[in-house]
């Protein structure tokens, strides 16, 4: 138990340390050529999740801005689910005014990890903006440093109408995902599909 809580305690101070990387006002995020939209779950007990919608609006908020030109939406295909994450945040996107042609699906990436590195290897993007809340932002820029690729964060928000038990267990994964990221960089993990498109 004691050897956990101190895995527990090492990982976030080694990924928490990438925290001040994320920024949280429109106005102060340095602008970039594209920006990374992290992808999640769909729905959230039967209802449109407000954590992806949150992440959906960032996103289009810093196209409208100006900020990024151009928006990778990077997720997979969740079974349970039945749909791909990156046709949601398309249209989501779409919806929200950002046109089609400045939207790039990458459905291939099933951690956030595999985006990170998919972003390089197959898209050719070695610095852009990454999209998500603040703790999964943190994480992403972790991996991205270790592997040498230029990335901030820019935090979501979650919209109106989530359950109180949704912010409980983004608190209680959170940490420990940032022990899956330590382990991964340990072991030198490697993405899932590394060169398809």
């Amino acid at each position: 138990m004691i050897a956990a809580l101190e895995a527990v305690y090492t990982a976030n101070y080694l990924v928490g340390a990438f925290s001040p990387r994320v920024y949280s006002s429109l106005d102060d995020v340095p602008a970039c050529q594209v920006g990374m939209l992290l992808g999640t779950s769909k729905y959230s007990r039967g209802r449109p999740s407000p954590v992806l919608a949150g992440r959906i609006r960032a996103a289009a908020e810093l196209y409208h801005a100006g900020k990024v030109k151009t928006l990778v939406v990077s997720g997979a295909c969740r079974p349970y689910d039945f749909f791909y994450e990156t046709v949601a945040m398309k249209s989501g996107l779409m919806a929200l005014g950002v046109p089609e042609d400045a939207i790039i699906e990458d459905n291939k990436s099933v951690r956030t990890l595999d985006s990170i590195l998919r972003m390089r290897d197959v898209f050719g993007y070695d610095g852009f903006i990454t999209i998500s809340q603040r703790d999964h932002c943190t994480r992403a820029l972790y991996l991205a440093d270790h592997h040498k690729i230029s990335t901030i964060g820019f935090e979501a928000g979650i919209q109106p109408g989530s359950y109180p038990d949704e912010s409980l267990f983004s608190a209680i994964r959170e940490p420990l995902a940032y022990v899956r990221a330590v382990l991964d960089i340990a072991t030198d993990r490697r993405a899932k599909y590394p060169t398809e498109r």
